[in-house]
C-alpha cells in the first residue's frame, strides 16, 4: 500500500463512489447523468472493500433522493431478484401476486404508450410485454456502462417501465376505493348545507355575517388512475399519500375581495376548521391581503372626516385587485401557470365510518344464535368475538379548496393558464424523469412532440376504378 499520511490513497476512496453520480431529481428538469469510472469492489485493495456502498441506493435511504430517480437497480442474480421482490411485497410464488404483477405491467406499459408517448414517434419494445418479472428486474441491474449502446438501450427501457410500475403500486390505494363515496359525501355535504340559491335563482354561499354571491360552485370528481399515476411521477416524493386533491371544491366569486369573504364564511360555520388546515399546502395567489388591509384603514380614515361617503369606499373596495407579490408556481405544484391566480389550501376532515368488520361479525353472532346451541354455539362465539375490532373506522382525509373570482377562472379555462398547457407541461416533465436515458439514446429530447403523421391514402371510390377499366 503506498504510504500515505493517512494510511490511504485517496485515489481509491474515487472509485467508493457508485458507477454513476446522477443529479437529485427536480420537478420541470430532465435528471441527467455524470458517468465516473466503472469499477468493482474486488478490484479494490481487500481493506477497502466494506467501504464500496451502493451509492444510489444509499441516497435514497438517507440522502433525501427518490427511488425512481436511481439509474439501475442493485441485484445481481436471480435469488437476490425474487428476495427483493418478495420484500417489496410481490411473492412469485404465489399465483394472486402474480397477477397483481401482470395488472400492473398492463396498465404501466398503456400509460408509457397512451401517455408519455402519445404524440412521440417512438415505439416500446414488445419484449417488455412479455419478459419474465425476475429477468426484468435483472435487466434494469445490469448494462447501465456496457459498450453496446443496444444493451445500455434495454436496460434503460427496463428501467422506465419499473419506475412506472413502481408508481402504479403505490396509487393503488383500496382503503380509499372501499369507501371513496362514503368519505367524498361526508366531506361535500357540509359545503353542500351552507350552499344555496338566491330568489332569482343565483348561487350564494351563506355566513354568519353577510352572504357571499357565488359565479359557480364546482366539485372535483376522483382521479383516474392514469392522472394519479402522471401527478405522482412529476413529485420528488412519488407516493400516493402525497395527493391531497382526491376530493376538492371550487368556488368562484365575483370579485377578488369576495374570495376573503367566503374563506370567513367557510371559517365561521366550521365548515373548514383553521386547526386541521395543512399549512405547507396554503397558497394565495390571488389578492394581497396586507394590501387590501391597508386600503380599507385609509378608506376608513377617509370616510371619517368627510373626504369620501361610504357608498365611493365601498365601491372602491368593489374594484381591489391588488395580488400578492412573487408570485411564482407553488413547490408543490411547479406545473400550475404563474398567471393561475386562486386561494388555495388542504384541509383534513375526521371521517368516521362504520366497520364493516364488526357489523358483518355481529350479523354472523346472531345467525349463530339462531342455529347453534350448547358447545358448538360457545365455539363459535368465541371464534366470533368482537373483541379489539372497534365498532367505528375513523381517520382523517384531505380534500382541496380552490376560490378565485371569475377573471381568474375565466383565464384558467381559456387562457395561457388553460389545464391543456397545464397537463402538457406535466407529461413531458414525467417523459424526462422516466424516459430520460431512452430518449437521450435514442438521441431525443423529453420537450419534442412531433404529431405522428398517419401515412394514409385516399381510397379512389369504386365507380370511379370501375369506370376508368
Amino acid at each position: 500500500m503506498p504510504n500515505h499520511k493517512d494510511g490511504v490513497d485517496p485515489s481509491w476512496l474515487i472509485a467508493l463512489s457508485h458507477v454513476t453520480r446522477p443529479t437529485a431529481f427536480q420537478p420541470g428538469l430532465h435528471p441527467r447523468e455524470t458517468p465516473v469510472s466503472d469499477f468493482h469492489a474486488n478490484l479494490l485493495p481487500p481493506m477497502l472493500r466494506a467501504y464500496a456502498l451502493p451509492r444510489g441506493t444509499m441516497q435514497a435511504v438517507i440522502g433525501g433522493r427518490s427511488a425512481i430517480d436511481l439509474p439501475k437497480l442493485d441485484v445481481t442474480d436471480a435469488e437476490q431478484a425474487r428476495a427483493f421482490l418478495l420484500r417489496y411485497g410481490y411473492d412469485i410464488c404465489d399465483q394472486n401476486h402474480v397477477e397483481l404483477i401482470e395488472k400492473n405491467r398492463a396498465q404501466s406499459l398503456g400509460f408509457i404508450r397512451g401517455v408519455l408517448l402519445a404524440r412521440v414517434d417512438l415505439e416500446v419494445p414488445d419484449w417488455l410485454d412479455e419478459i419474465p418479472v425476475i429477468e426484468l428486474l435483472l435487466t434494469a441491474a445490469t448494462g447501465l456502462r456496457s459498450p453496446d449502446r443496444l444493451v445500455r438501450l434495454r436496460q434503460a427501457w427496463a428501467c422506465a417501465l419499473l419506475r412506472v410500475m413502481h408508481t402504479f403500486a403505490h396509487a393503488e390505494n383500496h382503503f380509499q376505493h372501499a369507501y371513496y363515496p362514503q368519505i367524498r359525501e361526508s366531506i361535500l355535504n357540509r359545503f353542500v348545507e351552507q350552499v344555496g340559491t338566491r330568489d332569482d335563482g343565483s348561487p350564494v354561499l351563506h355566513g354568519r355575517e353577510t352572504d357571499v354571491p357565488l359565479v359557480r360552485f364546482e366539485v372535483k370528481e376522483a382521479k383516474p388512475p392514469r392522472s394519479v399515476v402522471l401527478k405522482l411521477l412529476h413529485k420528488a416524493e412519488n407516493v400516493a399519500t402525497d395527493l391531497f386533491d382526491h376530493i376538492g371544491v371550487r368556488i368562484v366569486v365575483e370579485r377578488p375581495a369576495d374570495a376573503l369573504f367566503a374563506v370567513r364564511a367557510l371559517l365561521n360555520t366550521h365548515t373548514i376548521m383553521f386547526a386541521n388546515i395543512k399549512p405547507t399546502r396554503s397558497r394565495n395567489t390571488l389578492v394581497d391581503v396586507d394590501a387590501l388591509s391597508q386600503h380599507v384603514n385609509n378608506l376608513a380614515r377617509q370616510v371619517e372626516m368627510g373626504q369620501m361617503s361610504e357608498v365611493a369606499a365601498a365601491s372602491s373596495l368593489a374594484t381591489f385587485k391588488a395580488v400578492p407579490p412573487k408570485n411564482v408556481p407553488a413547490a408543490w405544484n411547479i406545473h400550475s401557470s404563474a398567471r393561475y391566480r386562486s386561494i388555495q389550501f388542504t384541509c383534513r376532515q375526521m371521517i368516521r365510518l362504520t366497520n364493516p368488520v364488526w357489523a358483518r361479525m355481529q350479523a354472523a353472532q346472531k345467525v349463530a344464535a339462531q342455529h347453534l346451541t350448547g358447545a358448538a354455539l360457545a365455539a363459535m362465539q368465541q371464534e366470533l368475538s368482537l373483541s379489539g375490532v372497534e365498532r367505528e373506522i375513523q381517520f382523517f382525509f384531505p380534500y382541496e379548496v380552490q376560490i378565485m373570482d371569475r377573471a381568474s377562472q375565466e383565464e384558467a379555462t381559456q387562457g395561457r393558464a388553460s389545464y391543456r398547457e397545464y397537463k402538457r407541461r406535466q407529461v413531458t416533465t414525467v417523459r424526462g424523469r422516466v424516459l430520460g436515458r431512452v430518449l437521450d439514446l435514442e438521441g431525443r429530447n423529453p420537450a419534442d412532440e412531433p404529431r405522428r403523421l398517419r401515412q394514409t391514402v385516399p381510397l379512389v371510390p369504386l365507380r370511379e376504378l370501375l369506370a376508368g377499366s
